[in-house]
């Protein structure tokens, strides 16, 4: 499982390359995020620009989006979601797959990013209800066009919402279409990305900022260990700088992460 960090913009020259990365729409605005975005991109690291959905609730829309990946060179992009709303995150992706496909200009200067489309619901099979909904959206809207197939993102709060956490998912709907999959976020079990990889060892990515949200409270993970409380973002946590001990704790926070997406929970 491939992983991509998401540390404080100052932290960015520092943070340990890993070729792959998830960035965040509304950061953009900030000309050290896009150019070091960027600088990754032409280097040949695999970029995803994200709609934010988890910050503000609902992801931004397709022509945002699409302009933001010409700008950044980005590889794929988060289809529209809407939390925890099946009908609403159906309606926001259909908006966007008509969008390309009546401005398959700007898709193609946009690089033609792949789509990942993200489920939402309240419970399981809300969540599936979604999931079918965005793949015959997909189907009828652009199942014509020359486009690889969508990726599938599942959100880390399902890992809690649905009995048998999102592993259960990856097994029972995604692994029989034989669909690409992204876990987006580290659960609040840390230590249930290893269940993944143990049972659903083909899982292609995942990302998280935890390693470093930890860090910033002085907080040290310890692999397979119990679970400290989440502190959360703080809001300048994108802008603020770590201190030199919050740094050696997050490049330890990271290897921990890692182990966990790797099924190595023993670390040295």
């Amino acid at each position: 499982m491939r992983i991509a960090l998401i540390p404080p913009t100052p932290e960015l020259p520092e943070m340990p390359l890993t070729g792959i990365h998830l960035i965040l729409s509304h950061l953009l605005e900030d000309d050290r995020y896009a150019s070091f975005y960027t600088t990754r991109a032409l280097h040949g690291d695999y970029v995803i620009l994200d709609n934010s959905a988890h910050e503000y609730g609902a992801g931004n829309k397709a022509e945002q989006l699409l302009a933001q990946c010409a700008a950044v060179f980005a590889d794929e992009v988060v289809a529209p979601d809407v939390l925890f709303d099946a009908n609403a995150t159906v309606e926001a992706s259909r908006s966007m797959f008509r969008y390309i496909d009546t401005h398959w200009e700007q898709y193609l200067i946009a690089n033609k990013p792949r789509l990942m489309l993200v489920p939402q619901g309240t419970n399981r099979g809300e969540w599936v209800k979604s999931l079918h909904g965005l793949l015959r959206a997909w189907d009828v809207v652009l199942g014509s066009r020359d486009m690889e197939d969508p990726v599938i993102g599942v959100s880390k709060d399902y890992d809690s919402i649905v009995k048998g956490g999102i592993t259960t998912l990856i097994k029972q709907y995604l692994e029989p279409m034989k669909a690409e999959v992204h876990c987006l976020g580290w659960p609040t079990n840390l230590w249930s990305l290893a269940k993944v990889m143990q049972e659903c060892p083909w899982v292609r990515s995942t990302d998280s900022a935890k390693p470093y949200v930890y860090a910033a409270n002085e907080i040290l993970l310890e692999p397979g260990g119990s679970v400290p409380e989440y502190p959360r973002r703080a809001p300048d946590y994108f802008t603020k700088p770590l201190t030199d001990k919050q740094r050696k704790i997050a490049t330890r926070n990271v290897k921990v992460f890692q182990a966990a997406a790797l099924d190595m929970l023993i670390l040295a």
